[in-house]
């Protein structure tokens, strides 16, 4: 947001700032497009403070084209007057010039006092923050507290303390034999039969075959689609109608997929397996139990929902308005966080200006303190995402040590990205999500809008990221952790910044979404994300009626 006020050269004061969070967005639009329209008259730097802030917000533009169109806003800020009377072309000139100068100087100057006022808001609102547990103790009886946490991590699906990778061609190999063997197995699992190598092929002219490859190329052939197919030794051109590919769905470069159809040259294709995960039934827990589901919450950007954030952590502390968010409090046990815990510092150019904090272990240290005031009856599971301090390369490893001791609380679990746990009987798997980006460029009907849309296709290829060498970085490790090994029962991921929730071949998908506004970025893409909403499911009724919750900015309602 003020990225885009600093693009018709206009700077929010920190009251302001917190006004326009009050505004819808296209109330703030309209007072763009206002002022922007009013800068044809007046090209003046200008420091939208409360009073001019109020007077283009409710006065109309012709009013104010009329008041100030020759109004001196520099003298206004800084007391500097420049004469207007004729000069000499020379004498102008010098004016101009000392014009721009004290307006870089008052943008610099200004800058500088809207991010440290924001930064000594937020210390003070943490003062607070810090005794939130204090404050509500005892108002309410929570049933949780007296649950045991049965949680344990599956090893073999976290990279932390296990990276091969040394960034050598026979890494490449490695990984991607792995990645193809692994699918493999579950396509024979689904199809009932072991597949043939594509060189045994040539052995069954005008036979019926089943074979599994990985993909190598894709060509739209008008009615059919040509699919180039490798395995290990080999590689064959598969022929698919076109009505069949769409029934299967897109088909990706580097995902492992199955084929079924007659081989004459060509393998004429009649059937697509994939090794996708088909549970015969949704696992539940025994009791009643909620679990809550949050990442991005992008502590040190500007943009981060601090309030909200803190009124939710209010709300785990019993500062509840009615039975049903009593009921959901006093037994909500688990919380998953799916990365960008922090905003982070150097994850893109000029990150800098949106930060109130560029120190990233004082971000860590302050989202610390938030996570801290969570009662430590509810276990917290905490894997890392992009903007966090790790490699940026997925499969990720936990947060380091240095980072890890700053919380200061029990019952807290650091994990990789991705990484699958066991919760109180429940397998899920934490997947931060940044191969989204990939599938919603290559795949049509995948949507930023219906994260459910992406999730699906996810659990279709049984791999977080199936499409090697797009805008995901993967390190090519000896096993490919973006497997999906398990059948697993939850997949939680986030990224996006939208919230999404479906039920795909009996897996609870759930997408959280964010504690930061809409960034200059995602409006330039279109994306309109879901802020302050925060998923809770209820653990011993997956699938049936009054399952899935959400607490939207203190508002708590069942939805499905």
């Amino acid at each position: 947001m003020i990225n885009k006020f600093l693009e018709i050269e206009v700077l929010l004061s920190p009251e302001v700032y917190e006004e326009l969070k009050k505004l819808s967005e296209e109330r703030i639009e309209e007072l763009i497009e206002k002022i922007r329209e009013f800068k044809f008259y007046n090209r003046d730097f200008i420091l939208l403070d409360k009073k001019f802030f109020e007077i283009f917000l409710y006065e109309s533009l012709e009013d104010i084209i009329k008041k100030y169109k020759n109004f001196d806003f520099i003298y206004y800020y800084t007391g500097v007057t420049l004469e207007t009377e004729e000069k000499p072309i020379e004498e102008e000139e010098t004016k101009v010039e000392e014009k721009e100068e004290i307006k870089e100087e008052v943008e610099e100057e200004t800058i500088e006092e809207v991010k440290e006022e924001i930064k000594e808001e937020h210390i003070k609102e943490l003062e607070r923050v810090e005794k939130i547990r204090e404050s509500f103790k005892g108002k309410i009886e929570f049933i949780a507290k007296d649950i045991e946490t049965r949680i344990s991590i599956y090893e073999d699906t976290d990279v932390s303390n296990k990276s091969t990778c040394e960034g050598k061609i026979d890494d490449f190999i490695k990984y991607f034999r792995d990645r193809f063997e692994r699918l493999k197995k579950f396509i024979e699992r689904r199809a009932g039969r072991k597949a043939l190598p594509i060189s045994k092929l040539e052995n069954y002219k005008g036979e019926e075959v089943f074979t599994v490859g990985m993909v190598y190329d894709v060509r739209d052939r008008g009615d059919k689609v040509i699919v180039e197919i490798e395995d290990e030794e080999e590689r064959v051109l598969a022929v698919i109608d076109k009505e069949l590919y769409k029934k299967s769905g897109e088909i990706l470069l580097d995902e492992v997929i199955g084929f079924i159809g007659k081989f004459n040259r060509y393998l004429y294709v009649k059937d697509i397996i994939r090794p996708s995960i088909n549970k015969p039934y949704i696992n539940k827990t025994k009791e009643e139990l909620y679990m809550a589901f949050l990442s991005d919450i992008h502590v040190g950007s500007n943009e981060f929902l601090y309030k909200d954030f803190e009124k939710f952590i209010e709300f785990l502390n019993g500062n509840v308005k009615n039975s049903l968010e009593e009921k959901i409090v006093s037994r909500l046990k688990y919380i998953c966080i799916a990365g960008d815990l922090v905003d982070g510092i150097g994850v893109y150019p000029g990150q800098e200006e949106d930060l109130y904090e560029i120190d990233i272990m004082k971000q860590y240290e302050e989202v610390a303190k938030y996570i801290e005031q969570i009662p430590e009856h509810i276990a917290i599971v905490i894997s890392p995402g992009n903007h966090d301090a790790v490699r940026p390369a997925e499969p990720q490893p936990r947060l380091p040590k240095e980072i890890i001791k700053l919380f200061n609380r029990e019952n807290i679990y650091f994990v990789g990205n991705p990484c699958t746990l066991n919760i109180h009987g429940l397998d899920t798997l934490l997947y931060h999500g940044r191969s989204f980006d990939d599938l919603v460029s290559q795949i049509p009907t995948a949507s930023y809008e219906n994260p459910f849309t992406i999730m699906k296709e996810v659990i279709k290829r049984r791999h977080l990221s199936p499409v090697y060498g797009g805008r995901c970085p993967i390190t090519p490790e000896e096993k490919d952790y973006l497997v999906i090994e398990r059948d697993i029962d939850i997949l939680h991921t986030g990224h996006i910044h939208i919230n999404g929730y479906g039920i795909y071949r009996n897996v609870a998908l759930i997408n959280s979404g964010t504690f930061q506004e809409q960034t200059d970025f995602q409006k330039r893409m279109g994306i309109k994300p879901t802020p302050s909403i925060v998923p809770i499911l209820r653990l011993d009724r997956l699938g049936e009626s009054n399952h899935y919750i959400e607490w939207d900015r203190g508002i708590v309602e069942v939805k499905i």
